[in-house]
């Protein structure tokens, strides 16, 4: 199997799979000197803060496991705003050092769908930025500075007045193709066959919108998804305290319905007092008997919190 780009060039076709979720087969075509590099077991990391001002933070860290030969170029998290939501403004929102900020202006022009507002704080070396993907992320600046097999990077950050949700990112390694002579469509189709499967995609926190109508009986089922979904991703590790979230959370539903909202208010601390006694610090540091991680008990919590200022 042969292509033409000013000279000939012999073709490898191997069969990949995707790196994350269900395993997606497809042919990909590299060239001499090329190879797909391996990004698995990725740690993405995440904890949220609230500020007095009413703007979270949004830290992260990534670890790229030793195992791995892919260096990590790029992180980007989608902050598309969800259909129905509120407008939660940009108030007080702002942007560190090396955020490409005519790039996002143009972004924020051009995107025609809305986008929850964030600032974007950056490690050394590293710069930030809006895509039109609908996405805030990061971006190494240069080789040394990515994220190599068996390091670990902090100092992400994103601040918005967005509340806690479970949000898409996709993390992507470096790929090193072999300089062609000529650029052609074929060989444009080629890299974006290989971009796409080498990228790998998890879920984390990030800011979303609350629904611009706000009916409690409704949040309260949110939140049950979320804890839902959060004992899915392992962020929740006992089942036991699903369960006795999930009563508190239903005593809360039945005293609303019952028309006893001062009532509901109490149970829903008692589920924010759980959550807090049950969260960890960090994912490592946590003691027996704790079974949250900063992840579910930052989601939980400020969700609650939500619930409450809003009955």
């Amino acid at each position: 199997m042969k292509w033409l780009y000013g000279r000939r060039l012999s073709l490898i076709a191997v069969a990949v799979s995707t790196l994350s979720g269900p395993a997606l087969s497809q042919e990909i075509t590299l060239l001499p000197g090329e190879s797909l590099p391996i990004l698995e077991n990725v740690e993405f990391k995440s904890t949220v803060t609230l500020a007095a001002s009413g703007i979270y933070t949004y830290a992260y860290s990534l670890t790229n496991p030793l195992t791995n030969t892919g260096e990590i170029w790029t992180i980007n998290i989608d902050i598309t705003a969800p259909s129905g939501g509120q407008d939660v403004g940009a108030e007080g929102v702002v942007s560190g050092p090396r955020y490409t900020r005519h790039s996002s202006e143009l972004v924020l022009s051009e995107i025609g769908r809305p986008l929850i507002p964030v600032g974007l704080f950056s490690p050394p070396e590293w710069i930030s930025g809006l895509s039109i993907g609908g996405t805030a992320g990061w971006g190494g600046s240069d080789a040394p500075f990515l994220i190599h097999p068996g390091k670990s990077l902090a100092g992400f950050q994103l601040t918005s007045r967005g509340l806690p949700g479970i949000r898409s990112a996709q993390i992507k390694p470096e790929f090193k193709q072999t300089p062609v002579d000529e650029a052609t469509d074929e060989n444009t189709e080629r890299l974006r066959a290989i971009k796409k499967a080498i990228v790998v995609t998890q879920k984390t926190l990030g800011p979303t919108a609350p629904p611009a109508s706000f009916v409690a009986l409704d949040f309260i089922t949110y939140i049950e998804d979320l804890k839902h979904q959060a004992q899915a991703l392992g962020w929740i590790t006992n089942e036991g305290i699903v369960k006795s979230l999930d009563v508190k959370l239903d005593q809360a539903r039945k005293h609303l319905q019952a028309g006893y909202p001062k009532t509901a208010a109490n149970v829903i601390r008692a589920f924010m007092n759980e959550v807090s006694a049950q969260g960890c610090s960090t994912r490592e540091v946590c003691p027996p008997g704790k079974h949250l991680t900063p992840e579910a008990s930052g989601l939980l919590y400020f969700n609650a919190q939500y619930l409450l200022d809003h009955l």
